[in-house]
């Protein structure tokens, strides 16, 4: 197939780049410099020739400034939010401009889009409120602001993707290792997750199936709560962890969206990619966790 990227060269386009190359996709990125390869765009000028997104199979939008950050007095909003919903708004439109467009367009979102539940979540679950409910609700609206009947339009709804440069997962493995920080607030609020590996894998599925289309919930299907999910890293750096960070603490060093990150239940189901069959590579972080140690090592 001919798959066109933007945001091709983050954590998650990295890797897919990759992998789609070795099945043989002819793979172009979608690129803000004139002196890298690919065709080039302007999305703070709406600027992209058209004519070079004709005839393509896909086309992925997987650009978003990153939200990882825990400074407690900046976090910028603003290009946190038009690196997702402007570029998504550029595509959307020239796809409804295509003579022959894509089968597939399919965007980043998050599971932020969510309201906090102590039941499961899954993609027919409720919005909640907030800044990042907002963001994920006008990122996925600008995936489908322009009317394209011959594109599917997928968003893929992400947890937290595991790899070896995860921001996240660095993060926590330093304060397991430093400060050996056995959870948050209470601990028992579920943290969606799910490896890189299988980020690629579900990508692969979905543009193969030719009949998946909405939104869908990335995430492993072994829920952890923050409990957990630092009681395995802590195995896996053979560490006791013996600190509870209460929510007092985190109001003073974290910014309100590393809060909600961090503290909002979130026991999310990746219900349509079961109901579908999809089978997860690494289903379990302790297997991940290995696996990234194995890698580290070698």
């Amino acid at each position: 197939m001919k798959i066109a990227i933007a945001g091709s060269h983050g954590l998650i386009g990295t890797y897919l780049v990759n992998d789609l190359r070795l099945k043989n996709h002819t793979v172009n990125r979608i690129v803000r410099s004139k002196n890298i390869a690919g065709i080039f765009w302007d999305p703070d000028t709406n600027y992209i020739n058209e004519s070079k997104l004709e005839s393509y199979d896909i086309i992925i939008n997987l650009c978003g400034s990153s939200i990882s950050s825990f400074n407690p007095l900046f976090v910028n909003k603003g290009l946190i939010y038009s690196s997702r919903v402007k570029t998504n708004l550029l595509l959307s439109r020239v796809i409804s401009k295509l003579k022959n467009p894509p089968k597939y367009f399919i965007s980043a979102s998050g599971c932020g889009i969510y309201n906090p539940s102590k039941i499961d979540i899954t993609e027919n679950s409720i919005f909640g409120k907030g800044f990042l409910t907002q963001l994920a609700m006008d990122w996925e609206e600008a995936s489908r602001f322009y009317k394209t009947p011959k594109t599917k339009v997928i968003n893929l709804r992400f947890g937290q993707v595991i790899s070896k440069e995860s921001i996240f997962l660095n993060i926590m493995q330093n304060l397991v290792k430093l400060l050996k920080v056995s959870s948050f607030g209470n601990g028992n609020q579920y943290w969606p997750w799910i490896s890189i590996n299988d980020v690629v894998g579900i990508i692969d599925f979905i543009i193969n199936s030719n009949f998946l289309e909405g939104p869908i919930n990335i995430v492993s299907p072994q829920k952890l709560t923050s409990k957990e999910f630092l009681s395995k890293l802590a195995q896996e750096l053979n560490i006791n962890p013996i600190f509870k960070i209460p929510n007092v603490v985190l109001k003073i060093f974290a910014n309100k969206l590393a809060r909600e990150v961090l503290l909002n239940n979130y026991p999310i189901s990746p219900e349509k990619l079961q109901i579908n069959n999809y089978s997860f590579v690494e289903a379990d972080l302790n297997t991940v966790l290995k696996n990234l140690s194995h890698k580290s090592g070698a």
